[in-house]
């Protein structure tokens, strides 16, 4: 019995196609001889140059490959690799050649209509401004940028196609979880203008919205050893000054002066070079590496090792996996703690974070640094395994909060005493015993590891509560205010340095800023934490208290943010994830749906100009940290303008139209800032190598 044609083709293909396939020529004709139709092939999913090449493709129209390539017109969907025109139709490679043209004047078009669109919303807002003066990219932008705006884009590896988290894999708990995604369901209206955008001004240029990764290949870089990754002395002296000057009055893993004798010890002409003390040096250099670069591109450090971060992240991780498992001395976690702040610091395997504090705590246990260490130790050791256990715990509660995933710490005893605040002037490694610790208002490098242990325990109870299930959990009204006093009071008792207590130094005063903020930076993703819940108006859950709570919360993040960047430390912050989250919050609430007996009572709509002219004033921090870091990802300064711009169309002041097009060419004026500093050649290996004999400084 012969079977029906209109049955052998998928469900999936629509009319055009099935009338495509049943073509002649294109497999599906009917046999002359036997009178039996043939059996026809699958519509194919990739292009005939790739296919033909054995190539994966992106199946756009035209395809990536064929673009990089030089070849878009023969990019087609035809059954068949090649497909040849029918001898009795001679019209059809002209009917192709026309399709073909057609094709690649889409995106140009595309691209002028939404601009013809945008002018004319311009044209009939209320402001009556031309809309000609939107098209400025931005204060700092290359001349050859704004000549690639109109017509043309850099070479990318993938346009800006964005699709949901959840569509890209929901079973990946960082898409699922992690604080800054959440605002994608929270603020409904956040994601659809990033997309719209994007399909109007991003997409048509081929503007790629996916970070750099790292191109060398590894085995080159495994043939490497850490001394050949050197950069010359001034480079190295530069960069480990900058983390010695800043990180190390928060996170504190060295003693200086131990490591600064050790340093120069290096550097003498015919010393031994240890193994370990030249990771701990690369691994201080890609810490420092994005913060000690300035927005502007200058720096004492050459511009050119800005791109070598994830190369020496990687010798320094090789080096860790070659070190005994049977017990791990202070250097191991020394550098496995420089080389996780590193990658924060410039964006890499960021998916990945949890995991990998979650391996150093369990490293810990096995090595019984959560007891306190036996007096049988030195006092420099006792102290030093202190300080390590407590930037290890740190990193592991600001993860379990971020990702709101469980943590090794909610069921673990722990009897390891808090660091003492002492100076490292104060003891070394031949101390006999500890000095006195100085008072809480006398300010020394261990001061932010001494006071952030006060609030230690009822952080980490409120980390329990929320996400000991691996399910983040609401706390309940009771618990709710009880923790909101302690936070409130842990604030409020956080000891301000006064200029006796810095030395009257400038320095003094920049450093007990930056321990203070960060002091607040925690208790305050605790307060979020706990009340975001309560924040979305028409929930049962809604609690006018937490908005207001939620709302100053957020201003003060941002306020503090940007205090910090007016003394040029702000970009320390990359290793939190602070700044987007209050911006975010404080933009969400303001955007709440207006409720006339809510808001007569509201401090938030009430502030809502102020607020607006805060998050203004904030945005170009978010830019300055995407352009700082070369491997950094658009999506904080992405996210922020967006939810700016959807305030502004909330409040009136832009249509939705116009704030499309704003938004979509103050990022591309930023985007093509970021690209024109990503064309800087990497060092030679000859720039690597230090050259004999070495200067001491």
């Amino acid at each position: 019995m012969s079977q029906n044609a209109e049955d052998t083709v998928p469900n999936s293909e629509t009319g055009s196609e099935r009338a495509a396939i049943l073509q002649p020529g294109a497999g599906g004709s009917v046999s002359g001889s036997g009178g039996k139709r043939a059996r026809r092939t699958r519509l194919p999913l990739s292009c005939g140059e790739c296919r033909g090449k054995k190539l994966s493709c992106d199946r756009n129209l035209p395809c990536q490959r064929c673009i990089r390539a030089g070849r878009p017109e023969k990019c087609s969907f035809g059954v068949g690799a090649r497909p040849q025109p029918a001898p009795h139709n001679p019209s059809l490679a002209q009917t192709q050649h026309h399709t073909d043209d057609d094709n690649s004047q889409v995106y140009e078009l595309q691209a002028q209509i939404s601009q013809l669109k945008a002018l004319l919303s311009t044209a009939n807002s209320r402001s009556g401004s031309s809309a000609m003066g939107k098209l400025d990219l931005g204060h700092g932008t290359p001349d050859s940028a704004r000549t690639l705006l109109p017509d043309e884009a850099p070479p990318t590896t993938e346009t800006a196609k964005i699709s949901r988290p959840k569509e890209n894999g929901s079973h990946c708990p960082y898409r699922q979880q992690h604080v800054l995604f959440q605002f994608l369901d929270e603020m409904p209206q956040l994601f659809p203008f990033v997309k719209e955008t994007a399909d109007e001004c991003f997409r048509p240029r081929g503007v790629s919205l996916k970070k750099i990764k790292h191109t060398k290949s590894a085995s080159e870089l495994d043939a490497a050893s850490l001394e050949s990754m050197l950069p010359p002395r001034d480079v190295a002296d530069a960069l480990v000054s900058f983390y010695l000057d800043h990180f190390e009055h928060v996170h504190r893993l060295v003693h200086v002066p131990t490591f600064k004798r050790e340093y120069a010890n290096f550097w003498s002409p015919g010393s031994a070079r240890h193994p370990a003390v030249s990771a701990l040096i690369l691994s201080m250099m890609s810490t420092a590496a994005s913060a000690s670069t300035n927005p502007s591109g200058t720096s004492s450090v050459a511009s050119t090792y800005r791109t070598m971060p994830p190369q020496w992240i990687y010798v320094c991780e090789k080096w860790i996996a070659q070190q005994s498992t049977k017990g791990h001395g202070l250097v191991y976690y020394q550098v496995s703690c420089l080389i996780y702040l590193a990658k924060r610091m410039n964006n890499i395997k960021k998916k990945r974070f949890w995991n990998e504090t979650g391996s150093l705590i369990q490293n810990a246990v096995m090595d019984m640094l959560h007891f306190d260490p036996p007096s049988t130790e030195s006092p420099y050791t006792r102290e030093m395994k202190r300080r390590i256990w407590a930037v290890l715990r740190e990193l592991e509660l600001q993860n379990s909060f971020e990702y709101g995933l469980p943590t090794l710490l909610h069921n673990l005893e722990s009897s390891t005493a808090a660091p003492s605040n002492i100076d490292d002037n104060d003891f070394d490694q031949s101390s006999k015993s500890l000095p006195s610790p100085q008072p809480a208002s006398r300010y020394t490098r261990a001061s932010y590891q001494s006071l952030s242990a006060r609030s230690w325990s009822f952080r980490l109870e409120i980390s329990r509560r929320l996400f000991s299930t691996g399910i983040p959990k609401v706390l309940d009204i009771d618990h709710l205010m009880r923790f909101t006093y302690e936070l409130t009071h842990a604030l409020d008792s956080l000891t301000p340095w006064t200029a006796e207590g810095t030395g009257r130094t400038e320095s003094g005063k920049t450093h007990s800023l930056l321990a203070s903020a960060f002091l607040q930076f925690q208790l305050k993703a605790c307060i979020l934490a706990i009340h975001r819940p309560y924040l979305k108006r028409g929930d049962v859950r809604f609690n006018s208290l937490s908005e207001v709570i939620c709302y100053h919360t957020s201003r003060d993040v941002l306020v503090l943010n940007r205090k910090l960047a007016e003394m040029e430390i702000q970009s320390l912050t990359l290793i939190r994830e602070d700044f987007l989250l209050g911006a975010l919050t404080l933009a969400r609430i303001s955007i709440q749906p207006k409720d006339a007996m809510i808001d007569t009572m509201s401090v938030v709509m009430a502030n809502v100009e102020s607020t607006l002219d805060l998050l203004e004033q904030c945005l170009p921090l978010a830019e300055d940290r995407y352009l700082a870091c070369l491997y950094g990802e658009p999506q904080c300064p992405l996210t922020m303008g967006a939810a700016i711009m959807l305030l502004k169309v909330h409040m009136g002041k832009d249509s939705p139209q116009t704030a499309r097009y704003s938004f979509g060419q103050r990022f591309l004026g930023l985007y093509y800032r970021h690209f024109a500093r990503e064309q800087i050649p990497p060092p030679t290996q000859q720039a690597l190598t230090p050259s004999e004999p070495f200067v001491d400084h």
